[in-house]
């Protein structure tokens, strides 16, 4: 088979391993790959949709019109994908396309009050269904231009005849609605090394979304990214014979999770439960055992005890009169040194100083083969830069609470029932219970939310591991003299770890400060431009730059009752108190002792009210990040550089510029 140039065996060795992990059966892939290839959506050739009008809404349901086999090479069907986006993209496409805001409401069932038509030349204007598409494909990409680029973004060819009255409020509701419907597929951006599993949602078209969910489905939908069109779509083939007449059903929680955790299925089935999941019981969070700590990571190489002390011998006795030779894979910092005289060199066994940004595991041959060089990782430092370690690690030690400088967190892949029972719990003492929900390795504020539905939290789960940890809602906030908003900030410190157990670390004095952009307020957890600080990577005009020092009396002049000199003792405690939790142990629950290693981190803090009354204040851990962009750090202070290496790897410890925590 071949269309073009495009064979059959060309398809398979771009998508087999898509159709595989999809379980589509191999006896359908060759009609399928001829659907591809021809574009047909033949669904209704097979399928009625019916729609029920009850007291309660509209019930829709998808009959097939004739016997069905699941091994007929013709029963797999294509849906196309009616919208796809990016969460935090969404509000801005709905505001902007009043056709895709049309075809949602329809799409999802939302009636609103009779509209009022506005008289005017364009709304007596016919377009055709080509045209229409047109408007809003053009419409769709332009936006996706001015933001991160989509692998597709489909058409829309609904009809807008009328202006609704309150159109903010149809928005939000589909918004909320949307969780009930929406999939999510990921997609690998190699160019971008922190957005290689970024995932886009999606929402099918009219066919895809009348199919109802059964515990005992009968057809499976999956998505398939067609590689040609740099397209997706969903495929629809059957798990059991269905008769003429005969409902199809798909099961609406089919993912990774539920297929780990069965038991967990009530928890996951609740988006979907018209009144959502009651449930009164307490259930309480155990200690991480070794095996979380261990799942899915690969234990560094350690050398032995003696090889140790020998290699911290040969360290006193290093040569520091001549330039130190450095082995490096990355020299944006490396190019900033001036005091401290260098070379790169290309063997690592002949280094004193190895300075990497992958992952190093082989510790004990760097021992053996180089015993006198200082390498820029420890040994399990996940333990610390992996946001789910962390906050395991920091919450068992607190007896399963989170202390008061950290936020109470939950592993959303490990603790789902104990999160929704937190959040019950939370919801009937009438606290506050926004959540941002983060993944567990990335950065930069990369697909990570802030939500209060618990059904959105639940459903994000499926685009990858996720942790949940308590957003804070009464952060301290800086004005803005720029735009006149009371907006968030966070402060980004840098600490150099010497040594574990006991513990030698010191932090940078200077600091950086980032900053949102709109007046902070929960009415629109969606807003990134409220929500988040970090625009580095993204529109450099939202990025307000301010030394530290400014920074610092401006917040004094703020509130009476900061005074930075006792912030700054609060948040140099906190960052000890942090390092030394996740240095307590031995690995896997802790950073393992290494001679060789030292590291730098970049922590993230913020402040929040503790008191109702806005006059204490406590500083807040959010997380470390490993081998932190220091760009800025390097232009605002022209010895940073320097300070790092004279810290880290010559023992010239400048009280001027670091302080031991």
């Amino acid at each position: 088979m071949e269309f073009g140039g495009y064979h059959f065996e060309h398809f398979l060795n771009g998508h087999k391993s898509q159709l595989e992990a999809g379980g589509i059966p191999p006896e359908l892939w060759g009609s399928l790959y001829t659907k591809l290839m021809q574009q047909t959506f033949d669904a209704g050739n097979y399928f009625r949709i019916l729609c029920e009008e009850t007291d309660t809404g509209r019930n829709w349901s998808v009959f097939a019109t004739k016997d069905l086999h699941p091994v007929d090479e013709y029963n797999v069907f294509l849906i196309d994908h009616a919208w796809t986006f990016r969460p935090h993209e969404a509000r801005a496409q709905l505001e902007g396309l009043p056709q895709l805001v049309e075809r949602m409401k329809n799409l999802l069932d939302i009636d609103v009050p009779e509209c009022e038509c506005e008289e005017s030349e364009s709304e007596n204007e016919v377009t055709t269904d080509e045209q229409e598409r047109k408007i809003v494909q053009e419409k769709l990409e332009a936006s996706a231009r001015e933001k991160a680029p989509l692998p597709r973004l489909e058409s829309v060819d609904a009809r807008l005849c009328c202006a609704v009255k309150d159109e903010n409020s149809i928005v939000d509701r589909i918004l909320s609605d949307m969780w009930k419907h929406i999939q999510t597929y990921t997609v690998r951006l190699k160019q971008e090394v922190d957005e290689e599993s970024m995932p886009v949602w999606y929402i099918m078209d009219e066919f895809g979304v009348r199919i109802s969910h059964s515990d005992a489905p009968n057809v499976k939908v999956v998505p398939l990214y067609f590689i040609p069109e740099n397209a997706a779509y969903s495929v629809v083939f059957l798990t059991k014979e269905v008769r003429d007449g005969e409902e199809i059903c798909r099961d609406f929680a089919d993912n990774a999770l539920s297929r780990l955790h069965p038991e967990w299925r009530r928890f996951l089935m609740a988006p979907w439960l018209e009144h959502g999941l009651a449930l009164n019981e307490v259930i309480d969070r155990e200690p991480a055992d070794e095996n979380f700590f261990l799942s899915g990571r690969t234990l560094d190489k350690l050398p032995q005890e003696a090889a140790q002390q020998k290699s911290l011998e040969a360290i006193k006795n290093r040569d520091l009169s001549r330039p130190i030779r450095i082995y490096a894979d990355d020299l944006q910092l490396i190019d900033k040194l001036s005091a401290v005289k260098y070379e790169e060199i290309a063997n690592w066994c002949a280094a004193d100083v190895i300075w990497l940004r992958r992952h190093f595991r082989d510790f004990d041959q760097l021992c053996t083969e180089n015993p006198s060089a200082l390498v820029n990782q420890f040994p399990h430092e996940s333990c610390i830069t992996v946001k789910d370690l962390l906050s395991a690690i920091i919450m068992d030690k607190n007896g399963g609470k989170a202390p008061a400088w950290f936020q109470t967190c939950f592993n959303l892949n490990t603790e789902l029932p104990q999160f929704v029972s937190h959040y019950h719990q939370r919801q009937a003492s009438g606290l506050d219970n926004t959540w941002i929900i983060k993944p567990w390795n990335l950065a930069r504020g990369l697909d990570m939310h802030v939500s209060n539905d618990l059904r959105q939290i639940i459903r994000l789960i499926e685009s990858g591991p996720k942790i949940a940890c308590k957003y804070i809602e009464r952060p301290v906030l800086f004005h803005r003299a720029d735009n006149d908003c009371m907006v968030k900030f966070d402060l980004r410190y840098i600490l150099f770890v010497n040594q574990v157990r006991p513990l030698r670390a010191y932090v940078y004095n200077n600091f950086w400060i980032r900053f949102a952009i709109n007046q902070f307020s929960l009415d629109r957890l969606d807003d990134i431009d409220t929500h988040f600080t970090v625009f580095n990577y993204g529109n450099d005009e939202k990025i307000l730059q301010m030394e530290c020092g400014d920074f610092i009396k401006r917040l004094e002049a703020t509130y009476d009752s900061i005074k930075w000199h006792d912030i700054q003792l609060k948040i140099n405690n906190v960052l000890k108190d942090a390092l030394e939790a996740a240095c307590s142990y031995d690995p896997p629950r802790g950073v393992a002792k290494n001679v060789q290693s030292r590291a730098m981190y970049g922590a993230d803090v913020m402040l929040q009210w503790s008191d109702a009354e806005e006059k204490e204040v406590q500083p807040t851990l959010l997380e470390f990040n490993f081998m932190p962009d220091c760009n800025r750090a390097s232009t605002y202070y022209a010895d940073f550089a320097d300070t790092v290496f004279q810290t880290m790897f010559l023992e010239q410890i400048d009280v001027k510029k670091v302080t031991e925590l």
